[in-house]
C-alpha cells in the first residue's frame, strides 16, 4: 500500500513501513499508515518512493506534472500497450499475408512499375522512305465500336486515302453491322475471340487481336489504327516508311511534338497506330513471347513495349505523335495548334459516339462533322 506526504504543496508516495527524506537531507520519517490515493483528486505530481531489501529506506524523489498510478492502474495500462502491440503486429502480419497472395495471383510479369526507356534512336522515321507495295489499313470492330469503325471510314475517305481499310469483327459484331460495314467499302475478316490469348488481364483480351495484322500475308506492309480516332489529314506517308524485317514503325506517347534530332524517351511504345510487314515468323516470335515479358498496363500495348525492349528497340522506328495524338493533350496544352495533328485519337469514355467526354466539345464538334 502506499501513503501519501503533503510537503508543501508536493505530494510523496511511499509504501508503508518505508522511509521518507523530511526538509533537513539529514533526517528520515518513517510511515507507518496506509493510504488509498486512487481518487484523489490532488494528485497532479507525485514522486517514486519504495523499500529496499530489509527495510532499508530509499529516497523519494518528486516527479513535477507526472500522475502516480496505483499497482493496479500500471498493470491496466500495461496490458493495454500489449493489446496495442499485439493489433499491430496482427494488422502487419495480415497485410503481408494479403500481399503475399496477391503477388501470388498476379498474372506473370503483370503490374509492375513503368519506368522510362532510354534509346539511341531519334524521330526520323521518314528519313529512309520505300515503295508502300500492296498496302492497307487495319482496325478492329465489335459491337459497341461499330460507330467508330464507320466513322473512321469516314474520315479516311475525305482525306483521300489510297489504302482500304480492313476491318477484325470479333465475336460481338453482329450480321448486320458487318454488312454495314462491307456496304460502306470496308473489307471484314472475322477473328474469333477464343483464338486470342491475354496472360495478363483478361479484359483486355480484345485489344490482343492487333497481333493478327502479323498474319495478312497477302499485303506487303499494313498499318494499325485503333477505331476511335480520326484521320484529320492524309497519313499515307506512313506506309513508306522502311522497316526492319520483324520491325514495326510508331509514335510515342508526346503532347508536344519532338525535333527529329531528339532521342527517344518513353514509357511505352504506341500501339494505337503503328506500322508493321506482315510475317508468320513475326507472327510466332510474338506469340512465344506472351506470358515471359511483362505488360506493364495488361494490355498488348505493355507487351509490345517490353518485347520490342528486349532488342534495345533496335527494330522499331520512331515517328512523332501527330500521327496518333491523344485528345487530353489538348486539353493539357489549349494553345496547341490543331492543324499540325494528321490522326486524333478519342482516348477515353464516353466515346465520341456516344456523346463525348464532358470538357473536350470543341473535340466532340470535329467527330461530329467528319
Amino acid at each position: 500500500m502506499l501513503r501519501r506526504v503533503d510537503r508543501g504543496g508536493m505530494f510523496l508516495l511511499v509504501r508503508r513501513g518505508g522511509w521518507i527524506k523530511t526538509s533537513d537531507p539529514d533526517r528520515w520519517r518513517r510511515v507507518d499508515a496506509a493510504e488509498h490515493l486512487s481518487s484523489s483528486p490532488l494528485m497532479r505530481r507525485g514522486a517514486r518512493a519504495g523499500v529496499r531489501s530489509g527495510g532499508e529506506p530509499i529516497l523519494a524523489s518528486a516527479i513535477p506534472g507526472k500522475r502516480i498510478r496505483r499497482g493496479s492502474e500500471w498493470r491496466y495500462k500495461r496490458a493495454m500497450d500489449l493489446l496495442v502491440w499485439s493489433l499491430v503486429v496482427s494488422t502487419l502480419a495480415v497485410l503481408g499475408g494479403l500481399a503475399y497472395l496477391l503477388a501470388r495471383r498476379r498474372p506473370a510479369n503483370a503490374g509492375t512499375r513503368r519506368r522510362w526507356y532510354e534509346t539511341s534512336h531519334e524521330f526520323r522515321a521518314f528519313e529512309n522512305l520505300e515503295p508502300a507495295g500492296r498496302a492497307a489499313w487495319v482496325t478492329s470492330c465489335n459491337r459497341e465500336y461499330f460507330e467508330g469503325v464507320l466513322k473512321l471510314h469516314r474520315s479516311m475517305r475525305r482525306v483521300k486515302t489510297e489504302f482500304p481499310l480492313v476491318c477484325f469483327c470479333t465475336d460481338s459484331t453482329t450480321a448486320e453491322q458487318e454488312r454495314a460495314l462491307v456496304d460502306a467499302g470496308i473489307i471484314t475478316r472475322r477473328v474469333a475471340l477464343s483464338s486470342l490469348t491475354n496472360p495478363y488481364k483478361h479484359k483486355w483480351l480484345e485489344a490482343f487481336v492487333k497481333l493478327e495484322c502479323w498474319k495478312l500475308t497477302d499485303y506487303d506492309k499494313v498499318c494499325w489504327i485503333d477505331s476511335d480516332t480520326l484521320q484529320l489529314q492524309n497519313s499515307d506517308e506512313l506506309m513508306n516508311v522502311s522497316l526492319k524485317p520483324h520491325g514495326i514503325a510508331c509514335a510515342v506517347d508526346h503532347e508536344v511534338f519532338p525535333e527529329p534530332s531528339e532521342h527517344v524517351r518513353l514509357r511505352m511504345i504506341q500501339t494505337g497506330v503503328f506500322v508493321l510487314r506482315p510475317s508468320l515468323d513475326t507472327y510466332d516470335l510474338i506469340r512465344d513471347k506472351l506470358g515471359k515479358v511483362e505488360s506493364v498496363d495488361g494490355s498488348d500495348q505493355g507487351f509490345l513495349t517490353s518485347y520490342y525492349a528486349l532488342s534495345s528497340f533496335d527494330d522499331v522506328r520512331f515517328f512523332s505523335s501527330s500521327y496518333n495524338y491523344m485528345k487530353r493533350g489538348l486539353k493539357r496544352h489549349p494553345q496547341f495548334d490543331l492543324s499540325e495533328i494528321k490522326i486524333l485519337h478519342y482516348v477515353g469514355h464516353p466515346k465520341p459516339w456516344d456523346g463525348g467526354e464532358p470538357g473536350y466539345e470543341r473535340l466532340q464538334r470535329i467527330w461530329d462533322l467528319a
